[in-house]
């Protein structure tokens, strides 16, 4: 398996490259889902691909957003310019823009992003139409969903591995977006799911703290099963994060996939809110108790001497720490406090004294989030690729080289050599010479005569030779493709649906023309009568149907839409297959134009202008809030109508349940 490091920054990429990536992925301000930090423009971007491409390196960009019909243009000419630039992949969500780079530039290769929510096999079978080479599966595909799929399709799969782990099924999370017009799938995530709730039932309070936070995601002991089910590449989440966690993951899965153990201590320090293997083996014990980094715990505060503006803290560990780093506070479970410990002395065996002004006391457990002396160590790791250089230097001729790395293969002259009178040029001078390159490693061969060059010259030939070689190696990646121009006037000929009724129970009273019924449970009989009824009143019924499904999930819809002859909603790709009349779903997320004349249906907008819009569920969850809340099991289940989260604001989250083969869970109005 390949493995795939995040670069939020220059300083990110370089501790991905150094330490062990295959490939790495990066974004363009305002055209990724990671807008919010640094990121890169052109002219850093080719400084990173030549950067990369130097060291065998693949880069990857994440344009990985939806556009609007009037910023499509601007998407594909960043995409067309970083690809003559070097860009080796694409990662897109955008249906439109997909289909418009595979249309348009048949070469430029795209993979599907896990915001695509591509968790099954018919939903990858779709999306191989857009002409993607690799998908990201969402993180909730389990792993015998990942074994079908690589059995039966061409497609690369790459899978997450290491980093955050979203509470919402991927690409189907509008809460930031509905409550803050900050869309997630826009790049502009406020994560709320962070933020304290109450469970709660009739005005009851079940249970209160970070309900919606997940752990972070760690694989680390899985790869050979991921390896085995069929995974290409596997990827470490992480472009907000800073260089040294890049560095520490990547180490450590380099290390996991070379046979060796990856240190749990360490990727603990670099981040971590608890780990979980996610939904790998079914619905994981995912949420944690934390919102936050809670770095490694490392002992216990022994004694505490209070004084009038600080405190002596003594400490007590069995892990050597260090000056300048930073400690995390525990009391009974919940964080109390953090000290950066810029005094910190060691006055015994395992027993260290810290001054602070924070409050602790006797009994606290102490968390290590960041090991000063561990990073700067980590941080100064350099990698240089490694040249053979031959190097021929006789009276009267010009100083030559022969310079072979990888692929690449070139000769290089310098300036002719005269006959040494005294000092001549000597194999360990010209060595150290082309040992100075912060890029190259260069192992010199010498065949010299009794020759003299001054160090000027010399100098001149080394800086030749290592240009040389990297423009010989990026100028490999560069393409040509001409901008295109698409039809900015464009419109669909297919239209949203409007005048649309959502209803949950037979029961209720239809008022809209178009009826969408989202049941809890999918019922033939119930359904049927539905449609009957809408039939005698002069209404269209639309059987909403869930946007994550499983293959028992699948036959079993496949059978009652068969059986039913009802139209669909289809609110992932894996639906578009069926045999029925289909209006495109809010959860295909029909942002532009293009989009919604590559599906060619009717379709229902969640967000965007595009058409009227209705509101999606805020969140689908894959976990068990019943489990994670209440301890419930599934024997004995007490979900009813009537349970919700409350946000700090007041703000009420109903859940909602889809029963197939296993639950699905959704946060509404």
């Amino acid at each position: 398996m390949k493995l795939l490091s995040p670069a939020g920054d220059f300083e990110c990429l370089k501790m991905a490259v150094f330490y062990g990536a295959n490939e790495v992925y990066l974004g363009v301000k305002d055209f990724n889902a990671r807008n919010n930090i640094e990121g890169f423009d052109l002219e850093s971007l080719k400084k990173a691909v030549d950067f990369a491409h130097i060291y065998g390196v693949k880069v990857h960009l994440t344009v990985n957003i939806l556009f609007a019909d009037d910023e499509l243009q601007n998407a594909l000419d960043l995409v067309v310019t970083a690809y003559n630039i070097g860009v080796d992949a694409f990662i897109v969500q955008d249906v439109g823009l997909a289909s418009l780079t595979h249309k348009m530039y048949p070469n430029i290769e795209i993979h599907a992003s896990t915001q695509m929510g591509l968790h099954n096999l018919e939903g990858v079978k779709e999306a191989e139409k857009l002409g993607f080479k690799r998908v990201v599966l969402s993180r909730e595909t389990p792993l015998s969903e990942i074994k079908r799929i690589k059995q039966n399709s061409k497609v690369e799969i790459e899978y997450f591995a290491q980093g955050a782990l979203c509470i919402s099924f991927s690409g189907n999370c509008y809460l930031s977006s509905y409550l803050c017009d900050a869309s997630g799938n826009r790049g502009k995530c406020k994560q709320l799911c962070r933020l304290p709730y109450t469970f709660e039932k009739d005005g009851k309070v079940l249970k209160e703290g970070f309900l919606l936070s997940a752990k972070d995601f760690n694989m680390s002991e899985k790869l050979s099963d991921l390896e085995e089910a069929g995974v290409d590449v596997i990827k470490i989440e992480g472009r907000a994060r800073r260089a040294f966690y890049v560095a520490i993951a990547t180490n450590e899965y380099r290390s996991a996939l070379d046979g060796m153990n990856a240190n749990q201590e360490d990727l603990k320090v670099a981040f971590n809110r608890n780990y979980t293997a996610g939904y790998f083996d079914g619905n994981g014990e995912i949420i944690s108790d934390f919102q936050n980094h809670i770095g490694l715990e490392i002992g216990v505060v022994e004694k505490v001497n209070c004084g009038k503006k600080f405190n002596e803290v003594f400490v007590r560990s069995k892990r050597k720490l260090s000056k300048k780093s930073t400690f995390k506070i525990f009391e009974n479970g919940k964080e109390k406090c953090v000290i950066s410990a810029y005094d910190l002395s060691e006055v015994g065996r395992g027993l260290y004294r810290i001054t602070t002004t924070q409050n602790v006391s006797k009994g606290d457990r102490v968390n290590l989030i960041v090991d000063n002396d561990m990073e700067e160590s980590v941080l100064s790791k350099v990698l240089r690729r490694k040249v053979d250089v031959f190097v021929s230097a006789k009276v009267g001729e010009a100083i030559k080289a022969r310079v072979s790395c990888g692929e690449v293969n070139f000769e290089c002259e310098g300036d002719v050599c005269q006959l040494a009178q005294k000092q001549p040029l000597t194999e360990d001078e010209i060595e150290k010479n082309f040992q100075k390159s912060e890029i190259f490693d260069a192992k010199t061969h010498c065949e010299l005569d009794f020759v003299f060059l001054t160090k000027q010259k010399l100098n001149e030939f080394r800086r030749n030779i290592f240009e040389i070689l990297e423009e010989k190696i990026v100028s490999q990646y560069r393409k040509n493709e001409k901008l295109q121009k698409i039809d900015s006037g464009f419109k669909s000929k297919h239209k949203p649906l409007c005048d649309i009724q959502i209803v949950e129970k037979f029961e209720e009273e239809l008022v809209r023309k178009n009826i969408v019924f989202s049941p809890e449970i999918y019922r033939a009989e119930e359904i049927q009568k539905l449609k009957e009824k809408c039939e005698k009143s002069g209404k269209v019924l639309y059987l909403d149907l869930p946007n994550f499904a499983l293959e028992n999930d699948i036959n079993f819809l496949k059978e009652l839409i068969e059986k039913t002859k009802v139209k669909i909603v289809a609110n992932n790709m894996y639906a578009m297959g069926f045999e029925t009349e289909i209006v495109v779903g809010g959860g295909l997320n029909v942002f532009n134009a293009q989009t919604a004349q590559y599906f060619g249906k009717s379709f229902i907008v969640a967000e965007g202008d595009v058409g009227e819009k209705i509101d999606f569920p805020y969140m689908t969850l894959r976990h068990c809030p019943m489990k994670s809340n209440l301890g419930a099991t599934c024997d004995k289940c007490p979900y009813a109508q009537g349970y919700y989260f409350r946000m700090q604001n007041g703000k009420k989250l109903r859940l909602k349940r889809k029963k197939l083969a296993t639950c699905t869970f959704y946060l509404t109005d």
